[in-house]
């Protein structure tokens, strides 16, 4: 059976929907999950805006709940990343998402998916408890003010007398600004993990306007690394870096982690020190053809990118 994780929001405006996209975007593109994303926010739906879906769509939530139309049928594919979506109706339409009914909907799916994630509705209302019953465990999302943090607190409560198991918190829009509650700061004051921290990122508003996941349209932007770590994290796998940045990094970091090691005292003798620099020597000339392989890579995707552009114009 599926993974059933709530996306949470003690107030509106703080991230919830982008994160909801991304995570299913980059948990099907990058990490080959079986995923799908359900908005079970029906008062303000936003998850489908986030994938392009701009039209009032045949079969929706609102089919499903008014003319018991099977909830298969209001399963869209993203083509880009071959992700699931279950968008509600952008127009409210006096739609009414009980508990039981929030949670039949969501054993009906579950079964087929590796990860079931829900949009749920900000704030602490009654249409955040119907979602809040249908998850198993809980992301909540915060921006790094008191304001979002007073109402984080509540959310976690509530999900903690529901029985709900949080994951932690993801800590959006961060700028690194005296005036804002570190991490540190965030994490002491709930007793919760902060699973991630998301820079406040210029490509994230384009990436909605243009109705495409940041993981997508800026895939090595700042947030999407981010977006793509907590996705790895969630699934308990490891993540790597594929830009030729990323790989660079790595190799520096591997390279301050062994100069860090105990220095051991070691006699060894003229011949097997001469070796030895021959052998950083050819290592060190085939990390610069791999550096220079990659970056004509690079280079040359870019002119490409530039030209199809052009093109399209």
């Amino acid at each position: 059976m599926a993974r059933v994780i709530g996306i949470f929001s003690g107030k509106g405006g703080v991230g919830k929907t982008t994160l909801v996209a991304n995570l299913g975007a980059a948990l099907t593109h990058v990490f080959h999950k079986n995923v799908v994303v359900f908005d079970s926010n029906i008062h303000a739906s936003h998850l489908g805006l986030h994938f392009g879906l701009y039209d009032d769509l045949p079969v929706t939530l609102r089919e499903v709940l008014k003319q018991r139309t099977p909830i298969t049928q209001a399963v869209y594919i993203h083509p880009p990343t071959g992700l699931r979506i279950i968008p509600a109706p952008l127009n409210f339409d006096g739609l009414n998402l009980t508990k039981e009914k929030c949670k039949s909907l969501v054993g009906q799916v579950k079964g087929s998916y590796d990860i079931v994630i829900l949009d749920c509705a900000p704030g602490l209302g009654s249409e955040v408890l119907a979602p809040m019953c249908a998850v198993d465990e809980a992301v909540v999302i915060s921006t790094p003010d008191l304001a979002s943090l007073a109402d984080t607190l509540k959310t976690i409560e509530l999900l903690k007398k529901m029985k709900k198991t949080v994951l932690g918190i993801v800590l959006n829009r961060y700028k690194h600004q005296k005036y804002e509650l570190t991490p540190e700061e965030v994490a002491s004051t709930t007793n919760y993990n902060i699973l991630s921290v998301v820079p406040e990122d210029s490509g994230i508003p384009e990436s909605i306007s243009k109705g495409s996941p940041v993981v997508m349209s800026h895939p090595n932007s700042a947030s999407s690394k981010v977006f793509k770590k907590l996705s790895a994290r969630l699934l308990n796998q490891p993540y790597e870096d594929a830009s030729l940045w990323g790989k660079l990094l790595g190799v520096f970091k591997r390279k301050k982690t062994s100069s860090q090691l105990p220095l051991q005292p070691v006699v060894q003798p003229q011949e097997s020190l001469k070796s030895e620099v021959e052998n950083l020597d050819n290592v060190r000339a085939e990390l610069v053809d791999e550096i220079k392989t990659e970056l004509k890579k690079e280079i040359k995707e870019r002119i490409r990118k530039r030209l199809r552009e052009k093109l399209n114009e």
